[in-house]
């Protein structure tokens, strides 16, 4: 097996050093990769097919957070995993990745190709044993996911490609928790005397000949103990079996009191009957009102049936891998950070405001739009600040390498919330990654005055990462990033009461 280290949003050049005449050529400078023996063709595969189709693909299963789980949500559908050049169509030149971080394997057995996506803004030092220090990826992943990825980050080893999938086990089981514990009809064989269903002759007759006063019978009826909790069941007792599955399970006592009531609904629980309650759930799941269960069962199956996908059949092409939208990430973590200075986070559920309004019919508003964070203010036609996430570093090398149409998208969008939301203060919120080991810089700030009509300014406001080498274990870099996310929100708190005046 050959294992291949990438950054998100990195072109990476193999075999040669980034020099002067490269970045020329586009337009920045690129990372240095060796691929050792890995053939283009198993690079070729991720290259040719986009998030979409590798979902949707048959030959494997990729599950991408959240396009996987969140229906509607598909920013990653029309991105590539990896996008590759050539030489003579015989060796990789180069390979640029998007906006995924997280495992991707093509192939099994000796001639499988291992992919591990890095965050961009993870630290370039390796540790002793010469692997990747990617505590900020686990960091975000424990705050947002509300778990503790300490296992993960400091077990010695990196992670297995699936073990990304279990750290989201515990926000899909309390948010369906919320909605109660899952009941259906089931159909339930007896034996007794108290007939109270359709009597089953043929299992009466092989039971109960000679007479005994007994009568073999079926009935339907509501039950806790169903297909869906059983394969809940399932996924709960695979995940004990990991050596950080306990403290996963016991993490908070919301998801311990969700694990308790899951075990007790199901008292018939058999571990070697796991294939058929697979089998059970393989069905699109709907229902009216336990809506939140669907996200949750597409998770137990892909982690009940990851044995399989790892290890099945030898196909050449085969991929599997888990993938999460590193934007859609960070926006998440800075809606934690910023929560206690009133950023409200918007999302496609909970946003109902709309940019424009017909005049010509009754005033109806149109065309939805979300912000990323909003701060109401005092007055209900004025808000104190809006705010977007942008997971890109945005300093003075980054902005040279904006297009026309992407500066639309990062900057004039915000501009445009600004007026629409009557504020003169906008922030773009994003992380950044120092080009020195300069442990006193904490918060980077650029502000732009917005000239013409009513003006207003426009923060860009950026965390600057710890970069953790062999000194640093991954509780010195939690405590270094509660620090600076202080600082952070000063800093904002303060350039919006100025702003305000």
């Amino acid at each position: 097996m050959s294992t291949i280290h990438l950054k998100d949003n990195t072109w990476h050049v193999v075999d040669s050093a980034p020099d002067d005449s490269r970045r020329d050529q586009y337009g920045r400078r690129p990372e240095r990769l060796e691929l050792g023996s890995v053939k283009p063709e198993k690079l070729r595969t991720l290259s040719s097919s986009t998030i979409g189709e590798l979902i949707k693909s048959e030959s494997g299963e990729v599950i991408v957070w959240p396009n996987s789980f969140n229906e509607g949500y598909d920013e990653l559908k029309d991105q590539y995993v990896i996008r590759i050049t050539e030489k003579d169509g015989e060796k990789v030149d180069s390979i640029t990745t998007n906006n995924v971080v997280g495992f991707i394997g093509v192939g099994t057995g000796r001639g499988k190709v291992d992919i591990r996506i890095h965050s961009y803004f993870t630290s370039d030092k390796r540790n002793s044993k010469n692997e990747v220090n990617d505590y900020f990826l686990y960091y975000m992943l424990e705050k947002v996911l509300a778990i503790n990825t300490f296992s993960l980050s400091s077990s010695g080893k990196e992670p297995e490609v699936f073990d990304f999938l279990l750290l989201f086990f515990p926000k899909l089981l309390k948010e369906a928790m919320i909605q109660g514990l899952y009941k259906k009809y089931v159909y339930h064989e007896y034996n007794d005397a108290n007939i109270r269903g359709v009597i089953d002759m043929n299992r009466h007759i092989r039971l109960n000949i000679p007479a005994n006063g007994k009568m073999a019978y079926r009935t339907r009826e509501f039950s806790y103990d169903n297909p869906v909790t059983q394969l809940i069941r399932h996924t709960i007792e695979f995940i004990r079996r990991k050596p950080f599955g306990k403290a996963m399970l016991h993490n908070d006592p919301d998801t311990e009191g969700c694990v308790q009531q899951i075990i007790q609904a199901t008292p018939t629980f058999q571990p070697r009957q796991k294939q058929s309650v697979i089998n059970d759930n393989l069905r699109p799941f709907a229902h009216p009102y336990f809506t939140k269960y669907a996200a949750l069962i597409k998770l137990c199956l892909a982690i009940l049936r990851q044995e399989k996908l790892a290890y099945g059949q030898n196909k050449e092409q085969q991929v599997y891998g888990v993938l999460i939208d590193a934007a859609w990430l960070w926006e998440e973590y800075v809606a934690g950070v910023i929560n206690s200075i009133g950023g409200n986070h918007y999302t496609r559920k909970n946003s109902g405001y709309k940019l424009f309004k017909d005049e010509d019919r009754d005033n109806k508003k149109f065309q939805k739009i979300i912000p990323d964070y909003l701060s109401p203010g005092n007055d209900e036609e004025r808000n104190d600040w809006v705010a977007d996430a942008k997971y890109i570093p945005l300093d003075e090398e980054w902005n040279r390498q904006l297009s026309a149409e992407r500066a639309g998208a990062i900057y004039y969008k915000t501009i445009m919330y600004m007026y629409r939301f009557n504020t003169d203060v906008g922030f773009l919120l994003h992380p950044v990654k120092p080009k020195e080991d300069a442990s006193a810089n904490v918060v980077t700030k650029f502000t732009y005055d917005i000239p013409g009509g009513r003006g207003g300014k426009l923060h860009k406001v950026g965390i600057v990462i710890p970069q953790p080498g062999n000194d640093m274990d991954y509780f010195a870099f939690k405590e270094q990033m509660r620090q600076r996310e202080e600082d952070y929100v000063k800093e904002i708190q303060a350039m919006a009461k100025k702003d305000r005046g």
